[in-house]
């Protein structure tokens, strides 16, 4: 079995959150793609969210996004492997309640 990533290294990731929100915006192009990044409604360009975590391992943000996301605690997320990880948010069975990928809409306002 592979080693858990620990919660250090969780930390680190949910570190990033910080970067993340001092992309948020109000206002994108019509339909362009968006990251939701939380319950209070704040939303990233899809363009931000790549460049945020671009040179990061690329399963930092789909840990990032199934920790304390409504079905799995940053805890427990830390306790996963990286290949968990990436089952876990590949699974059709992950529903994410608060961040999650969607557009803009049509008047491109969020």
């Amino acid at each position: 079995m592979s080693k858990a990533i620990g919660e250090a290294t969780m930390n680190r990731i949910l570190g990033v959150t910080d970067e993340l929100r001092a992309c948020v915006e109000d206002c994108f192009e019509p339909f362009e793609g968006v990251y939701r990044l939380n319950d209070l409604g704040e939303y990233v360009s899809e363009g931000d969210w790549e460049r945020v975590w671009a040179g990061r391992p690329s399963w930092w943000p789909k840990a990032w996004m199934l920790a304390d996301n409504g079905q799995f605690s940053a805890e427990q997320v830390g306790r996963l492997s990286v290949e968990q990880i990436e089952a876990l948010f590949d699974s059709p069975a992950f529903e994410p309640e608060f961040a999650y990928y969607t557009d803009a809409g049509e008047d491109g306002m969020r």
